[in-house]
């Protein structure tokens, strides 16, 4: 007989409890319920804000997102938690994660909506003091990997050819470990997203003309950064190679690069990226592999179950890597 009332109490002792401020009004935007940590965020004291529209907490050049939070409560639907902007009762602005949900009644019917607001004043001086400390991080990097090519290239002696090439195909696999550090610095899981991956690795190479000659397709993918620096070096090199022999030498060639996962086991996933080139100028299998496909097949050997294996098909190279992952 008593279990509703006490399980009211309840829900009413959480509310109350809560760190975000929790606010509760009606269709017209009208304020029902108000618990401490909303006082503590805004300011106001219950009797000097129940009654009150909504509209008192939202700054003038905010006002409009109230209408369309209504409308979308009206139907029914949950806003997940987005960043804004309200105000104080000093008037002082205070930058906030919001989630409205509506309130339904004994029929079903929707009456209402519950705000749940949270201060995230020093979450964003984090965020741009973190952004602030990256920028500078990538801005040193870069100027450091400056100054070794410039040295490098002092260093070559004139007309070598064979070592100048060589010395430009080695900053270039720095330069791709160096695009890897930025997405993974920037990802707060520490992880690097396979298709961002690809798609920066291969940039120089795009933004050469090539973008309507490369085909990418595949899952989202997160990697951790020690395999997605293995992918990275992989990838460069087979670009690198398309470009002097394979699918980028000619005009009408094209890689088609894709990747799958399956699982393996409970534990475990097989991720399996496959570089294919399509080529119209006769290719010849290389009586020796050279250090590009060594070295595709040691960045990859180096994960877990790790292989790569090369293929020089009539139509191009067609080049299968797969590893583990986690599941």
């Amino acid at each position: 007989m008593h279990e509703i009332p006490e399980i009211a109490e309840m829900f009413a002792a959480i509310v109350e409890s809560s760190h975000d401020a929790i606010i509760s009004k009606d269709l017209n935007g009208i304020i029902s319920s108000w618990n401490s940590s909303a006082t503590r965020l805004f300011g106001y004291v219950p009797d000097e804000i129940l009654g009150r529209s909504v509209t008192t907490l939202i700054p003038p050049d905010r006002q409009d997102e109230e209408s369309h939070i209504i409308g979308l409560v009206r139907r029914g639907e949950r806003i997940e938690a987005y960043e804004t902007v309200r105000q104080r009762k000093d008037g002082s602005l205070v930058e906030v994660s919001l989630t409205v949900s509506p309130i339904r009644n004994s029929e079903g019917r929707v009456v209402g909506a519950s705000k749940i607001a949270r201060d995230i004043t020093e979450l964003k001086r984090a965020r741009k003091q973190q952004d602030l400390l990256l920028g500078e991080m990538k801005h040193r990097v870069k100027n450091l990997l400056a100054v070794m090519d410039a040295i490098g290239r002092n260093a070559i002696p004139k007309g070598d050819k064979a070592i100048e090439d060589f010395f430009t195909e080695y900053m270039g696999r720095m330069n791709a470990l160096l695009s890897v550090g930025e997405i993974v610095v920037s990802s707060s899981l520490r992880q690097a997203e396979l298709g961002e991956l690809v798609r920066t690795t291969l940039n120089p190479f795009i933004g050469s003309g090539y973008e309507s000659r490369i085909k990418i397709d595949g899952p989202e993918l997160s990697l951790s950064e020690n395999t997605a620096g293995s992918v990275a070096l992989a990838l460069h090199e087979l670009a690198t190679n398309a470009l002097k022999y394979g699918a980028f030498k000619g005009e009408d060639g094209r890689v088609d690069l894709r990747w799958s996962v399956f699982p393996r086991s409970q534990e475990e996933r097989l991720a399996r990226i496959v570089w294919k080139e399509h080529v119209t100028h006769p290719i010849a299998e290389p009586i020796r592999r050279g250090f590009g496909s060594r070295l595709i097949k040691i960045a990859v050997a180096g994960e877990k179950n790790g292989n790569a294996n090369l293929q020089f098909e009539p139509d191009g190279l067609r080049c299968v890597f797969e590893f583990v992952l986690s599941a």
